[in-house]
């Protein structure tokens, strides 16, 4: 036994000799998602819904996202492919004071009302008058200086244009404007349009029978011809312009509209329906969907609506619709016993949305499908003017750019 022990071979330690662990098999290479291909990610990337959140917070996921994101290139067609850019609130005032941005989204969408800060007057004495936005772009007078001032919220940046000559008063109250862009490019999308040109049309009127406008076109940087008609009111000084097909319209006290052509450069009194007295606060002109006036009146929470219309014989008259809001079945039911008292306080040409006051807050009313949506809360009525915003909120863009104030 002991011979056959000592003949057995000595067994191998790991001290004396080391085995070789066998190769790992060759990894194949991890399959491309779609993702990997930047021009299929672009594509997704577009289709992020037009909210000022969508693309600051994809632009968090990583370096390649975010270069992709911060392209002028792609935010260009990010415009282009959703059209219409949001509505991120309203500049809400009253005529004698400066308004103040009030946001209307919800979080994480929501605006700070401190990212719009609407740019003082420079005379202690005068206010700038707040007009209206549109198309990005806001104007407010300073009749003292005789000055229009075009001004983009969305990097705070205006132009100063100096009132043409021949057009005098030192009454504010007879003063408006509105503003649009003048960008005719093939595919171009209003929104962002403070590098593009733009009209800018003041009207004036006169002691109540007659009214003057001109027509400021910012390519040629000069005004236009004033044209003139016969009017039997003022202006409502809450109510803004609204651009119908090409031309500014404005809602007269009488209900009468008055008109000023752009392409023509002409001015005209569309006369009211034959309908009852209406209280500024209880009409509202609007857009109708085949780009016509419309005219909704509010009625012991009911509103009726009045259609301009050309019929096939070449008339153009007034029609009323058979169509009818009535508010009290729309509104919450906790707001029973405060939905007495509302108002017509703005006007969305982008959403054909009517804004109310009641004494519970602020809604907007859809009219073409009667939607309605509590956008401020409130325990009381108040008599401000809601001017709609909307722009395309996007990553790298923001009131912390350095404005620029220029003079034409």
């Amino acid at each position: 036994m002991l011979r056959m022990l000592r003949g057995r071979p000595k067994a191998q330690t790991s001290s004396s000799h080391h085995c070789s662990p066998a190769p790992a098999p060759a990894q194949a290479p991890a399959p491309k998602t779609p993702l990997d291909d930047e021009d299929l990610l672009q594509e997704i990337l577009l289709r992020l819904p037009p909210n000022p959140s969508s693309l600051p917070r994809a632009s968090l996921v990583c370096k390649g996202w975010r270069s992709i994101l911060s392209d002028p290139e792609f935010l260009e067609r990010f415009r282009k492919h959703h059209h219409t850019p949001p509505l991120l609130g309203f500049f809400a005032g009253h005529v004698h004071a400066t308004p103040v941005f009030t946001p209307i989204l919800d979080s994480p969408n929501r605006i700070p009302a401190s990212r719009f800060p609407v740019p003082q007057s420079h005379s202690r004495n005068d206010e700038w008058r707040f007009m209206g936005c549109r198309h990005g772009l806001a104007v407010l007078l300073e009749v003292s200086r005789r000055e229009a001032v075009v001004w983009h919220p969305l990097t705070g940046q205006r132009r100063h244009v100096s009132f043409p000559p021949g057009m005098h008063t030192d009454d504010w109250n007879r003063w408006h404007a509105a503003v649009q862009c003048a960008d005719a490019a093939d595919g171009h999308v209003h929104g962002d349009c403070f590098s593009n040109p733009f009209k800018l049309v003041l009207i004036l009127v006169a002691q109540r029978v007659r009214a003057f406008a001109c027509l400021y076109e910012s390519a040629s940087g000069a005004w236009g011809d004033i044209a003139s008609t016969a009017t039997r009111d003022t202006i409502c000084y809450t109510q803004p312009s609204v651009l119908i097909g090409n031309a500014f319209c404005w809602l007269l006290g009488e209900a009468d509209i008055l008109a000023f052509d752009i392409q023509r450069q002409s001015l005209g009194v569309i006369e009211k329906p034959n309908m009852k007295r209406y209280f500024d606060s209880s009409v509202r002109l609007f857009r109708t969907q085949d780009n016509g006036p419309g005219l909704a009146c509010l009625s012991k929470l009911t509103i009726q609506l009045w259609e301009r219309k050309s019929y096939c014989d070449g008339v153009v008259g007034w029609e009323m619709l058979q169509k009818t809001i009535k508010l009290k079945g729309l509104f919450p039911r906790r707001m029973r016993g405060y939905d007495k008292l509302v108002y017509l306080s703005g006007y969305d040409e982008d959403t054909n949305a009517i804004v109310l006051t009641t004494e519970t807050g602020n809604f907007t009313l859809q009219l073409d499908s009667a939607q309605i949506r509590h956008i401020i809360k409130r325990d009381y009525i108040c008599d401000n003017t809601f001017y709609p915003y909307t722009n395309f909120y996007t990553a790298g863009r923001g009131v912390g750019w350095k404005w620029v104030d220029q003079k034409l």
